[in-house]
């Protein structure tokens, strides 16, 4: 017996084949068969032709504000996207104390291009910890799945408030920030993530908090996820940081680092090739490490993966546990029930696209 069986969908199923009729059923939140489905399922969807596919994971989003207040993170869910994982770059909102909101609201506005205006009307400051943030996700419910890195500049503003973005960390105040990333690893934390990038600067071109980290810091902050043996390390590192230097952080948390992005530039057009030939020598050394090259302009495509298929809520519901991956940020108790709205409404968005 199958929970679901969505009947007479077309069929795109990620590997880049010709779409076919079919129908598709999903069983313990995993799908079961596809093509020519035969049994009984606890329900029926007919999608009377409409597209059927995967839900794209984008793994590279800053979501952390919108979803205080947009817990649908639009439009990523219109676009076929039924996971996000944000906190990449060390960017988030938690922890942050009371005082320090504007100063980090400010830096994103800067960092990341977002309204100041609109970050202080709409965020929801329910939270001044790491598990405070994704509780308050979990009470208030959220669309897609989540998955959240607790992020270096916002570990460093909560431990050395304004001087954060000024001067190294004192051996005490690593510890503090190692502490805390530990304890939001504990909460469901996806991960550690941070920058390096020369680009990436808060307001008035101040660099973010994270640039200003010497080694010894970057080897505790990283080194925290050994303690619990599980997350992903990620950095967007500087056109000149080495990827040996990279490789030498994943082996003290003995965790897979994943290095973003690798930049094409025409003024040195081999270095990303270099980049990604001693990330590949890296790995060949046992190091889990990966990296996310695209031409500047360009989205990366989204990795493929087989699970249960975001049209699977066309139907005006959500399914517990169909079509979900389990939510780190949320402590993996998989998603909410929302509503989705009526077909009617929802059908051109599924429809097969016009040739």
């Amino acid at each position: 017996m199958h929970d679901l069986i969505i009947e007479n969908a077309t069929i795109y199923d990620g590997t880049g084949s010709a779409p076919r009729r079919g129908s598709v059923a999903v069983k313990d939140g995993r799908i079961a068969e596809v093509g020519k489905v035969e049994g009984e399922a606890h329900e029926r969807v007919k999608a009377d032709g409409l597209a059927l596919m995967p839900g794209i994971i984008d793994t590279h989003t800053h979501y952390d504000a919108q979803i205080t207040w947009d817990p649908f993170a639009n439009p990523s869910p219109a676009l076929g996207v039924t996971t996000v994982v944000m906190g990449n770059c060390g960017f988030t909102l938690a922890p942050c104390r009371p005082a320090d909101r504007d100063l980090t609201m400010r830096n994103l506005t800067h960092v990341e291009g977002m309204s100041l205006e609109a970050l202080r009307a709409g965020i929801d400051w329910g939270f001044e910890s790491f598990p405070e943030y994704v509780g308050m996700l979990e009470k208030n419910g959220v669309g897609p799945n989540v998955a959240c890195f607790v992020g270096h500049s916002g570990v460093r503003t909560f431990v050395l408030r304004g001087d954060a973005a000024k001067r190294a960390a004192t051996p005490d105040e690593i510890a503090q920030m190692r502490g805390i990333v530990i304890e939001a690893m504990e909460a469901g934390a996806c991960g550690f993530s941070t920058t390096r990038s020369y680009q990436h600067n808060g307001e008035a071109g101040i660099p973010m908090p994270s640039r200003l980290a010497n080694e010894q810091e970057f080897l505790a902050l990283s080194g925290a996820l050994r303690e619990g043996g599980k997350g992903l390390l990620m950095m967007t590192k500087a056109s000149d940081t080495p990827v040996p230097w990279i490789e030498s952080l994943a082996a003290a948390a003995d965790r897979p680092y994943l290095v973003a992005a690798l930049l094409h530039s025409n003024l040195t057009p081999e270095a990303t090739f270099e980049d990604l030939e001693a990330i590949a020598a890296a790995r060949r050394r046992g190091r889990r490490d990966a990296a996310t090259p695209h031409h500047p302009g360009r989205f990366p495509s989204a990795p493929r993966h087989r699970r249960p298929p975001s049209a699977a809520r066309a139907r005006g519901r959500w399914r517990d546990g169909a079509g979900c991956h389990p939510r780190p940020s949320v402590r993996g108790r998989g998603c909410h029930r929302v509503p989705a709205g009526a077909v009617e409404d929802r059908r051109p968005t599924f429809g097969a696209p016009a040739r």
